[in-house]
């Protein structure tokens, strides 16, 4: 691969993981910890708030920001974990919004994420041979920031792009181009790897990347034929082909 930089998905592509919002347990864990932080909640008030929290602060963000729509945006969701605690009049610090995201995450977990099979040593073994390594993911840095350092590959990228920090989502193409801007590449050398079909490749498309689709467990549906600038790979260590 002759690429100056490659940008990697992560859930799904890198990082094996799987999460349930609906889970009960959730719920009931999460309304215990905000009770007895002093915001008193049941767990279907709670959920129920949580969720109209949400849909109002994409609402928000999508009127802000019209060319991206409602699915194009992504929210901050520790501004939504600190407006639980005031609804209920209860003033709570950055360190405890925290928490209280990483108790969220915890709870929502069907397994401990992973790494997928061959990902420490491409990741290592790009960066041996002097290709630049980011991050271009989906996901909020309250969740995902910790999941990384936990795996041991919070070093492993020259940069970490997140769609929480840009208030966009793959695959609209303003997150694509904000990220190679900051990564000082230029689509024509840079390579995506991802396994979304549509986030992450036709995302890529759109812009002029180049890219290498990969499928997972965690994969959406196919639909229609991947793009003529895609090739799809098997695993992870074909991109040291």
């Amino acid at each position: 691969m002759r690429y100056e930089s490659c940008f990697f998905d992560l859930y799904g592509t890198l990082v094996d993981v799987w999460t349930d919002e609906r889970k009960s347990s959730l719920w009931r864990g999460a309304a215990e910890f905000c009770s007895l932080c002093g915001a008193s909640y049941t767990a279907p008030e709670l959920q129920a708030r949580y969720l109209a929290l949400c849909a109002e602060e994409t609402a928000a963000l999508a009127a802000a920001h019209p060319e991206l729509g409602p699915e194009g945006v992504e929210i901050e969701l520790r501004g939504v974990f600190r407006r639980l605690f005031e609804a209920k009049g209860v003033r709570v610090s950055d360190e405890r919004t925290a928490d209280t995201a990483l108790l969220f995450r915890t709870l929502s977990l069907r397994r401990a994420p992973r790494l997928m099979k061959g990902a420490r040593q491409t990741l290592a073994e790009l960066r041996r041979r002097g290709t630049r390594i980011f991050l271009l993911s989906n996901a909020q840095s309250c969740f995902t920031m910790p999941e990384l350092r936990r795996l041991g590959i919070a070093e492993a990228f020259d940069g970490i792009f997140l769609s929480s920090d840009f208030g966009a989502r793959k695959p609209a193409p303003a997150f694509f181009r904000a990220a190679l801007a900051r990564a000082g590449a230029s689509p024509e050398s840079s390579l995506m790897v991802g396994n979304d079909p549509e986030a992450d490749i036709r995302g890529a498309e759109a812009v002029g990347m180049v890219s290498r689709y990969i499928h997972s467990p965690q994969s959406p549906p196919r639909g229609a034929p991947l793009p003529e600038s895609c090739r799809e790979i098997a695993s992870l260590t074909d991109l040291l082909k």
